[in-house]
């Protein structure tokens, strides 16, 4: 909710001089930014409050609520906003697909939100239901409606303070598009956020307000600072491809920015901040009376900051609510399953893991089919020794993803791993761990995939030497290994996120999906717990040499 409280003007520098005394931990930073033409100053100080990619962290708001109520009794108007990534990440949001996340943002009292790409995890249905339930104002300048081409959600959202307007624009990465297919049971696409227009469609939307009579614009961004994979427009390049913005509020990267500046397409200076992911800190951005516009970041871990109590009670209860449905327990595992090596550098994403194992033999055990795959992506926690619960699955699959099956040729099956394996020695979200296989790898060759960076895909495989061979397909009666038949057809079993949505830039989207919609990755895992009688035994205590790699 927008708080226009009227008190005496505080200047700049009493207003940061006082909330260091408060916090003890802060550094500030500012530039003459003036923001219009006309240079009209605000009246009185806004401070805009900030989180991006919290992810679930559900602890954090209490420090949020409390920072704002500070900044309530300094400050002549405050506003607070998110930049997306807030409904999936940790057991809170998978367990409830994002809705009790909402219930205790709506507790919080937020005034205007964008989309962040896990916003779309549990679907674009349920997208929809969270923020019709999310009590504020959902704003995305570039999610359209194909058919016709209208903003899904306000492209903004325009919010007076005194004697000035200030426009909120939102912008969600166009990867989102490809990780999540925006079609219709026949093939028609939906939405689309707008990715080779990305940039006109910025000024345009900057256009409107500032025609509307906004003298500042806030542009709250869920792009990413750094370079995008597959080319995706980025919060560096929206700044450097127009003019009219005032600051960017950014998340994806989870990159700590406490103020930068970047030049927009004119050369003038424009604010770029961003408070990390999991609520690390939280972020502020001041719109000062002299016309300037700087930010700061607050430091949750560092000891200093309050709790509000209120907040904190309701997200109590929200935990509880959610603990005592996972603490059942599913079983017991005799090993520790991990995404990482015995040095503990995470190498799920370049090489084979118990974890990987377990996962994709729990997919085929389910299913019965011939092969299983899991991205590295899709496994989000490990499973520790000792009981095992429901929350601890959950923690690891927390995206609620649905197991299919496709048919899949060994062609198919052999282009799919050469996509997996084309960024060694470079780790990729995409790489798999597999089930009913075993194939070796060459890194040291050049990889001939072909991938298509406008439309963010895995294209072919090119002509040239393939990194992947003696690709073997396990006989399950006997357990025995016999070479792959690249013109015979196998049943996978996967995920829908990359069977159906054509996740990790298609992967898998040369398979066929048979349309069976099995159970959740979270179910599965739990079957196949109690089909090994409850426990997870040494079989899995070390890796089987399904992936070899050499370099």
């Amino acid at each position: 909710m927008i708080r226009n409280i009227k008190i005496n003007t505080m200047n700049k520098t009493y207003f940061f001089m006082t909330y260091i005394c408060l916090m003890m931990s802060l550094l500030l930073f500012s530039c003459d930014n003036k923001s219009t033409p006309e240079e009209v100053f605000p009246d009185g100080q806004i401070v805009i409050v900030y989180d991006n990619d919290v992810h679930c962290a559900v602890d954090g708001y209490a420090k949020l609520v409390a920072l704002r109520n500070q900044q309530e009794r300094i400050a002549d108007y405050v506003t607070t906003v998110s930049c997306g990534d807030f409904a999936n990440g940790g057991v809170v949001g998978a367990s409830s697909k994002g809705e009790l996340i909402v219930d205790i943002m709506n507790e919080v009292g937020y005034d205007v939100v964008t989309l962040g790409n896990h916003e779309f995890d549990y679907g674009t249905e349920q997208m929809f239901n969270l923020t019709d339930k999310l009590n504020a104002n959902v704003v995305s300048s570039n999610f359209k409606n194909c058919q016709t081409d209208d903003h899904v959600f306000p492209a903004y959202h325009i919010v007076n303070y005194g004697n000035v307007d200030v426009a909120y624009l939102g912008f969600t990465t166009t990867s989102t598009g490809t990780s999540v297919m925006f079609e219709d049971g026949n093939g028609n696409q939906l939405y689309t956020l707008m990715r080779n227009e990305f940039y006109q469609n910025a000024q345009n939307v900057i256009d409107e307000v500032r025609a509307e009579g906004a003298e500042y614009v806030i542009a709250l961004a869920h792009l990413g600072d750094l370079e995008q994979d597959g080319g995706h427009p980025n919060s560096v390049g929206l700044i450097n491809n127009t003019n009219g913005i005032d600051a960017v509020i950014d998340g994806h990267e989870h990159s700590i920015i406490e103020e930068r500046f970047i030049a927009n397409k004119d050369g003038k200076p424009v604010l770029l901040t961003s408070s990390g992911s999991y609520f690390q800190y939280v972020g502020m951005v001041s719109i000062n009376t002299n016309g300037t516009v700087e930010s700061m970041l607050v430091d949750l871990a560092s000891g200093t900051v309050p709790t509000d109590a209120n907040t904190q009670q309701f997200v109590d209860n929200v935990k509880e609510e959610v603990n005592l449905a996972g603490q059942r327990v599913v079983g017991h595992s005799e090993v520790f399953l991990t995404v990482y090596d015995d040095e503990g550098n995470y190498v799920a994403n370049k090489q084979e893991v118990n974890i990987g194992n377990f996962c994709a033999d729990a997919y085929r055990s389910y299913t019965g089919a011939d092969i299983a795959v899991i991205n590295a992506g899709g496994i989000r926690a490990e499973i520790n020794v000792g009981d095992v619960t429901f929350n601890d699955v959950l923690a690891m699959h927390p995206y609620s993803n649905e197991i299919v099956t496709a048919t899949i040729t060994g062609q198919q099956l052999a282009d799919a791993l050469e996509f997996s394996v084309s960024s060694l020695p470079d780790g990729v979200s995409a790489f798999l761990q597999v089930s009913g296989m075993k194939f070796e790898v060459d890194a040291s060759i050049p990889s001939p995939v072909v991938f298509d960076v406008e439309n963010d895909i895995y294209s072919h495989v090119g002509n040239g030497e393939r990194r992947v061979s003696n690709l073997q397909i396990i006989d399950p009666e006997t357990g025995d290994y016999s070479p792959v038949d690249l013109g015979c057809t196998y049943t996978l079993a996967s995920v829908n996120y990359l069977l159906v949505n054509w996740g990790d830039s298609g992967i898998l989207r040369h398979a066929e999906p048979d349309g069976e919609y099995w159970t959740t990755d979270v179910e599965a895992i739990t079957y196949y717990i109690d089909r090994l009688g409850g426990k997870i035994d040494s079989r899995y205590e070390n890796v089987e040499g399904r992936i070899v790699v050499k370099y």
